[in-house]
């Protein structure tokens, strides 16, 4: 039987959609753990192991290899004291294990990048206890059908959430876009790579929800639908954290109309609707509305 820690549960979406939530509630399961940093980023963030591994048999193939490991060293190895890989292992180790990527990666890309993938998120497992592993970084949901070389029995859950909110919650982060029509063009192009993503995986891998249906509109059919996808018999632990935690009040739904003044608004309203239509017009479905 292959190990719980081959069969993970990525979690993503547009950024301030809702991954983190639905991290932190299949962490309340006792047979999954989230991981620690709970993004590890390094598999589907941008110019990561999933996007080297995707151009292996194209001229820029180990160029590309090359930058993921610059990335896994500089940027997702140490990102604030308590966030990144340097949690779990060491400097040294990671240098050994890059290096054997590097040198297997031209003959045999795929044996390279889940060799280099598994033995960092053993050590990541192993320094959070888990037996079976989430890990929310938003990029997984627009690189979800990169992942299927790497991890062959893995889940994805894509969380998609009312633009509009999306776009004000980027505003007070210190990260993303801090103009609230650039973040909604963000949230648009994104919707639509998440969507291409998908499409290209194999049935039964993605579950998509919207965070309306798991907040507030059908709470308990969408716990059961997140249990039945991911596998995983139900848990008291999991329901009561969600009942006490996850709350209407705490999705902020609607908050764009709070954040912004009455002309403000209409402007957002308009080229919301405006990307809407552009969205449904790929075949997309557009999230509940958060109001």
């Amino acid at each position: 039987m292959a190990s719980p820690l081959l069969n993970p549960v990525f979690v993503g979406g547009t950024g301030r959609s809702g991954s983190t939530i639905v991290g932190d509630l299949l962490d309340h399961h006792p047979a999954i753990t989230l991981t620690r940093p709970m993004e590890v980023r390094f598999i589907t963030g941008n110019n990561g192991l999933s996007d080297a591994l995707a151009k292996a048999d194209k001229p820029a193939g180990i160029a590309a290899a090359e930058l993921a490991v610059e990335r896994i060293h500089n940027r997702w190895f140490y990102r604030a004291e308590n966030v990144g890989l340097h949690t779990s292992m060491s400097k040294e180790f990671l240098l050994e294990q890059t290096h054997m990527y590097l040198d297997t990666f031209p003959d045999n890309p795929i044996e390279a990048t889940r060799a280099l993938t598994y033995s960092i998120m053993e050590k990541v497992a192993h320094g959070c206890n888990a037996q079976r592993w989430v890990d929310t970084t938003p990029a997984n949901a627009r690189k979800a059908n990169l992942i299927a070389p790497i991890y062959p029995n893995y889940k994805v859950i894509v969380v998609v959430r009312d633009g509009r909110d999306v776009a004000a919650s980027f505003v007070h982060q210190d990260f993303g876009p801090s103009d609230v029509f650039e973040a909604l063009a963000q949230w648009e192009q994104r919707m639509i790579k998440s969507d291409q993503a998908v499409k290209k995986c194999a049935a039964g891998v993605v579950l998509s929800l919207d965070l309306q249906d798991l907040v507030i509109t059908a709470r308990d059919q969408t716990l059961n639908l997140i249990l039945e996808h991911c596998e995983l018999d139900d848990s008291t632990e999991m329901r009561d954290w969600f009942n006490a935690t996850v709350t209407a009040e705490g999705a902020h739904s609607g908050r764009w109309r709070r954040d912004f003044d009455e002309s403000t608004c209409a402007a957002i309203d308009e080229v919301y609707g405006e990307s809407c239509d552009r969205l449904r017009a790929l075949g997309i479905a557009i999230p509940a509305s958060g109001e």
